[in-house]
């Protein structure tokens, strides 16, 4: 017990002098698995006192402490943090701004409620920068199983206007990154973790399509399937990456032409497809608002607010092109500011995407660089909808992250603030902490019956 107790002490020390208690938990086990290899090595040479001598040659525990310390510290985030904050903020104030005129048809942004939902999503930021992912990791199956509850609970007691759960299309957006925390518990269990991998997907997959939510449901899959093909390329799974990967594929090429025969019958059954691309083809009915937003776009400017024809319509802006406050509110920008700025916010959300990118091919953890993908790949596609929806290509709505809608600015910044709080803890990334604890070795009893 004194053997250990020498070693305890020395630990206690040293841990005394990190105060990120986070990098506590991931730096003391790796010390004291030191200590113990040192210490056996001086046993097993005959040496006397061996845990002694350990501790003597790691040296003075304040000074191993201190220098812990200042290698293990949470990397801020202020640059990342700072531009989401000013995007979110961009984003209310042009709301309040372009809609003030519109109280007369019931159109204008709430000011309360717009910068109330603001605070809420800075608040989120801030509440996924502190979390702690490998804590996330080590609870994946039941954050995984909660989603799927409270999916089904939002499809359940959620108003339905237009028959869409607005409380489920929401949600969806974290199934990506829930689906990559249930994708990390699937590790090193061969071809039943793989098995499980797919699988995890179909339930995620059928609350989008009862939301029903078509571009959540389309980032899901493409996401699910980057980070099934990431996995299998890093042999998650134990089974060869040409096994996984050839398995990951054949899914993905059933799963596309299973998706080809659904789809496309109902969109170009429904003439959707050809509408979206071609809105002149029913320019009254099914292709309004596409060609509203084209006809919008010929009149915008480069820099200013565009010169209304009434030959378009007899009625204002705001009263012709539908969803010019949230879906379409791109095109508001485009025609009350003109080109210029529209570039300039699109540019500026890049900035922001590719910077989290970055951060994410460079980070050491491959559980944290999962959850940034999944992050960074359901912001890009929520754009990359609403950039074309805006500009009269309307097959998927969406709203554009951090500038439009109060509800999709809180879940956009809280699922911001989780990629940084992966990015915060790089220094204490470890891949071993939510492993799996090894199977207990298996004992063989022979039981013999002899006569005398």
């Amino acid at each position: 017990m004194q053997e250990h107790k020498t070693i305890q002490e020395y630990l206690e020390t040293a841990a005394a002098q990190i105060r990120w208690k986070r990098a506590r938990s991931v730096v003391m086990p790796e010390l004291r698995r030191h200590l113990e290899d040192q210490r056996d090595a001086f046993a097993a040479e005959g040496r006397e006192d061996a845990e002694g001598l350990a501790v003597e040659e790691m040296g003075d525990p304040v000074t191993v402490g201190t220098e812990l310390d200042s290698i293990h510290r949470p990397r801020p985030q202020w640059g990342l943090l700072a531009l989401t904050m000013l995007l979110a903020l961009c984003g209310a104030l042009l709301q309040i701004w372009l809609t003030a005129s519109w109280s007369y048809c019931y159109k204008d942004a709430d000011p309360f409620h717009t910068l109330t939902a603001f605070a809420l999503g800075c608040g989120a930021l801030l509440l996924g920068y502190f979390l702690d992912p490998a804590r996330l990791a080590r609870y994946g199956r039941m954050i995984y199983l909660g989603a799927i509850a409270a999916g089904l609970i939002a499809l359940l007691a959620s108003p339905r206007p237009q028959s869409v759960s607005l409380y489920a299309i929401y949600l969806t957006l974290c199934y990506p990154a829930v689906y990559a925390l249930w994708l990390y518990t699937c590790r090193r269990k061969s071809w039943a973790g793989l098995l499980l991998a797919v699988g995890g997907g179909i339930p995620l997959a059928v609350i989008c399509v009862l939301a029903p939510r078509l571009s959540s449901l389309l980032t899901l899959l493409l996401t699910g399937f980057v980070l099934l093909l990431t996995a299998a390329w890093k042999d998650w799974f134990g089974l060869g990456r040409r096994k996984s990967m050839g398995f990951v594929l054949l899914c993905g090429a059933a799963l596309a032409g299973i998706a080809l025969w659904v789809l496309l019958p109902s969109l170009s059954g429904s003439g959707r497809l050809a509408v979206a691309l071609h809105p002149e083809l029913d320019p009254t009915g099914a292709g309004y608002q596409a060609s509203a937003i084209r006809k919008v776009l010929d009149l915008s400017q480069w820099l200013g607010q565009g010169a209304w024809n009434t030959g378009i319509s007899p009625y204002p802006f705001e009263q012709t092109v539908p969803g010019c406050g949230n879906d379409t509110f791109l095109t508001t920008i485009i025609y009350k500011l003109g080109w210029a700025p529209f570039l300039a916010v699109v540019l500026a959300f890049a900035v922001l995407t590719l910077w989290l990118l970055r951060r994410c091919l460079k980070h050491k953890s491959q559980l944290g660089r999962m959850v940034a993908l999944a992050v960074v790949m359901t912001l890009c596609m929520q754009a990359l909808y609403s950039v074309a929806w805006n500009l009269g290509v309307t097959l998927f709505a969406a709203e554009f992250p951090l500038l439009i809608g109060n509800t999709n600015t809180i879940i956009n910044m809280g699922l911001i603030g989780l990629a940084l709080s992966v990015f915060r803890g790089e220094s204490i990334a470890r891949d071993n902490i939510c492993a799996d604890i090894p199977p207990l070795p298996r004992y063989h009893i022979k039981i013999s019956l002899q006569r005398y």
